[in-house]
């Protein structure tokens, strides 16, 4: 994998050749607004209380859909997106997020709804012991809580798919057409739902005793249990209550449940798997014939390894070590010497301009080099606001406008991979670049303090997209409609840029620069 950095006139000659789409469905945001409606998606049994001398509870298990306003297709792709929080309720957690309301969740599904998806935001069970002085104890709860997370999902497909044929498809979703998208901690959910399909592979690894306790020299038992945990699908039919052998082996509570079905008889099949900064369990249960994989990663990130190594969670006792992973850049050579992501080898030359400037050599991994302050999740943020305990979340990042360029990056990299994928039929026509003397077009003040003023004569301008000289997409705007726009500087820092502007039948690029 080439991790460096392109050379600055390898990006200017991308940034003034590349060639757009006409906005496009699932391209595009062709719709102005989002509308978000909650609602459950089964129930199950939490951990949660047990940390506090009580009994495992059911709990509702809940989700926020988002849909595009105005929109008349009923059967739409649709995201099933994981948010983070290391399996532990916000700010106990020690994280910069971990609800379902998040800046991060919201943006990326309004910003996804209104290109035409239907994004479920869902909640998982939460529950391990990061509190405890022993690495086997806190392994053992934390590959629980995220067995317990991977069956929700899988819930939370079938509810989906029982909706369809049950309920006359009210959320109007293709069953044929499911992305399961995790961010952070969610990303570890997305990839062991992708790749851990069989419930023997837990223990089949390289090492055989990973996932296992022991109980005496030379003897090992399972950390999870199909008779007690249910089945890897969620669908098995397992008493999931705790017997006196297990209570002895776990310390749960005599007679309690630990696990229920939810939506069996129903298909947990998904189609393409989404990674932001999160890693897999075991790099052996990707096989052949898997589902694709578009992978974020820093591959400086601290917590969660780009590589194999071990897994460190942040908890407010500070980092907690529990098992070995493997992340995005050994995942994705792995996805790649398997074939799962050649599909994505099918995108049209010329509109795939963020693949165009990844600095990754694997088709569907886009490594982020060089955050801010060296965060490994440059797509969250906190608003000022919104911090409940500064405490607990001291150091977060609190600047929405540059979350929001590596959002716009992570989506812009992401649309073209599911289109091909899902078969969501793109518009992958190429437009022509306008003669700007045509146009008619001024832009003024070159160089500017504050603001930038783009006029035409009489055409008028659809979107402006701004990017900065490595490709990064730093500014856009959209429905402008009008020949003459405004654009403030904001938080742009010094320097020279490029802005695309976008008409009915093309687009300009022109260079701008700023200044104090």
């Amino acid at each position: 994998m080439q991790l460096a950095k392109l050379p600055i006139l390898l990006l200017l000659l991308f940034v003034f050749g590349v060639k757009v789409s006409a906005q496009d469905r699932y391209l595009d945001q062709v719709f102005t607004q989002a509308s978000k409606t909650t609602a459950l998606y089964g129930s199950n049994f939490t951990f949660l209380p047990l940390l506090q001398g009580g009994h495992f509870t059911r709990q509702p298990l809940q989700m926020q859909v988002y849909t595009p306003v105005g929109d008349t297709e009923t059967a739409r792709p649709l995201i099933i997106y994981l948010h983070t929080g290391n399996f532990f309720p916000y700010p106990a957690n020690g994280s910069c997020g971990g609800l379902l309301t998040d800046s991060a969740n919201v943006a990326f599904a309004t910003q996804l709804a209104k290109m035409g998806y239907v994004v479920a935001v869902a909640d998982y069970r939460l529950g391990w012991n990061p509190f405890s002085t022993q690495e086997l104890i806190r392994r053992f709860t934390l590959i629980n809580a995220a067995y317990r997370g991977v069956q929700d999902v899988r819930a939370c497909i079938r509810y989906f798919r029982k909706t369809v044929a049950e309920q006359g498809n009210p959320w109007g979703v293709d069953p044929d057409k499911i992305v399961v998208w995790g961010q952070g901690t969610g990303g570890y959910l997305s990839l062991a739902t992708a790749y851990l399909d069989d419930f023997g592979e837990i223990y089949t690894t390289a090492d055989p005793n990973k996932f296992k306790l022991p109980v005496a020299p030379g003897v090992f038992i399972p950390m999870v249990q199909e008779n007690y945990n249910g089945d890897v699908y969620g669908v098995q039919a397992a008493p999931g209550v705790v017997d006196a052998t297990y209570n002895a082996i776990s310390g749960f509570p005599l007679g309690d449940t630990m696990y229920v079905q939810n939506h069996p008889g129903y298909s947990s099949e998904f189609h393409l798997a989404v990674n932001m900064g999160g890693a897999l369990g075991d790099s052996s249960w990707m096989n052949a014939g898997d589902v694709p994989l578009i992978s974020y990663h820093v591959p400086s990130d601290f917590f969660a390894p780009c590589t194999t190594d071990i897994l460190n969670v942040p908890t407010l006792n500070g980092p907690q070590p529990v098992v070995e992973v493997s992340g995005s850049c050994d995942m994705q050579d792995i996805a790649a010497d398997l074939g799962l992501n050649e599909i994505f080898n099918t995108i049209p030359a010329g509109f795939d301009p963020y693949g165009d400037i990844s600095i990754s050599d694997k088709n569907g991994f886009y490594p982020f080099v060089g955050t801010p302050n060296n965060t490994s999740a440059p797509w969250e943020w906190t608003p000022t606001d919104f911090l409940p305990a500064p405490a607990a979340t001291a150091g977060c990042n609190t600047d929405g406008v540059v979350a929001h360029a590596y959002i716009d990056t992570i989506i812009g990299y992401f649309a073209p991979r599911a289109c091909v994928t899902l078969g969501l039929g793109c518009n992958f026509v190429k437009t022509v670049e306008l003669n700007e003397l045509e146009l008619g077009l001024q832009v003024a003040p070159v160089p500017a303090s504050d603001a930038v003023t783009f006029q035409t004569k009489e055409t008028p301008i659809r979107q402006i997209y701004v990017y900065d000289l490595s490709g990064r997409l730093v500014k856009a705007h959209t429905g402008i409609n009008n020949n003459v726009f405004q654009m403030q500087r904001n938080s742009l820092q010094n320097g020279m840029y490029i802005a695309e502007l976008r008409f009915d039948g093309g687009f300009v690029k022109r260079k701008i620069v700023f200044n104090n």
